[in-house]
């Protein structure tokens, strides 16, 4: 599983958002990606992402323009990772 989390340039968030979702990915043995969505606006279109920082598991969102705390990020991901 990869989690993704979609990010800009000049968000003042994505840096927060990134660093707990790398946490969260090695803690869970998952897959990271970065995505800038002004560099790869074609996949943030196929995950319907508008607002920066997103961050998806596989396919799905779990939090769209918002950074989670990291125990929100585990408890979203372990409804999927069951």
């Amino acid at each position: 599983m990869k989690l993704i989390v979609f990010t800009k340039k000049d968000c003042p968030n994505c840096p927060y958002a990134k660093k707990i979702a790398k946490e969260v990915a090695e803690e869970l043995g998952l897959e990271f990606e970065e995505i800038d969505i002004e560099k790869d606006l074609i996949t943030a279109l196929q995950y319907n992402v508008a607002s920066t920082p997103s961050i998806a598991l596989d396919e799905e969102v779990l939090f769209r323009g918002e950074v989670p705390t990291k125990e929100e990020l585990k408890k979203e991901i372990e409804k999927y990772i069951r």
